[in-house]
């Protein structure tokens, strides 16, 4: 009986040694390119339309690896997105900045290959806090019609990520990243100089990113 004692607090105290290796902390500075796009809606959609626009992010970040291949990554990044509007069948158009902190947390499962490379699927939820300005005129009208076409942005929005990347030499970790919008980011509206208003309180973005971190 003491022998069966002995080895099952053997067995368990090596199965809590292999469990506290399996965890791993790593933390390192991340920056990157983003490519954003506004999702219209509605009778808005058809008189207004936003291209794509190039920004970039930097910030830090930090990854927990668990068990099984399993980890948690987190960053707390600062953000430049650009945002395009122009009313279709015109020239009018207006280049804006949105401004941000973001915040996003991953669930990340791990595949290695080797002592090279580790490459790696990622998702989860991110939380962006507007620190820009909250209202925009869209439209680079004429001064006595700028208020006919504003954008009024929302102080927090959340969306979520879905990525791939490659970890290479334990260090420098390579990501690409689609981000779509789950609450809105704002509302527009729309008025043309006869009076006549279009409203859109569900506009979304999404948002392309190329990621780059080292971690220490």
């Amino acid at each position: 009986m003491k022998k069966i004692f002995l080895t099952l607090v053997l067995l368990i105290s090596m199965g809590l040694a292999n469990t506290a290796q399996a965890f791993s902390f790593d933390w390192g500075i991340t920056g990157g390119y983003n490519m954003t796009k506004l999702k219209l809606d509605g009778d808005l959609d058809r008189l207004v339309k936003s291209d794509n626009k190039s920004g970039w992010f930097v910030g830090a970040k930090a990854n927990v690896g668990l068990i099984m291949g399993f980890g948690l990554d987190g960053a707390l990044l600062y953000s430049q997105q650009k945002m395009y509007f122009q009313e279709k069948g015109d020239d009018f158009c207006k280049n804006d900045t949105r401004r941000s902190i973001e915040v996003p947390i991953n669930l990340k499962y791990s595949v290695g290959l080797g002592s090279v490379a580790t490459v790696y699927l990622a998702t989860g939820p991110q939380f962006d806090f507007n620190i820009g300005g909250k209202r925009t005129n869209f439209m680079d009208w004429e001064e006595d019609y700028e208020d006919f076409s504003t954008f009024k942005r929302e102080t927090m929005t959340t969306s979520w990520n879905v990525g791939v990347g490659a970890k290479l030499l334990g260090h420098l970790d390579l990501g690409l990243v689609y981000n779509f919008g789950l609450s809105k980011l704002g509302e527009a509206i729309y008025e043309n100089t006869t009076g006549q208003q279009w409203k859109n309180d569900d506009t979304k973005m999404n948002t392309f990113k190329v990621q780059l971190t080292y971690y220490f």
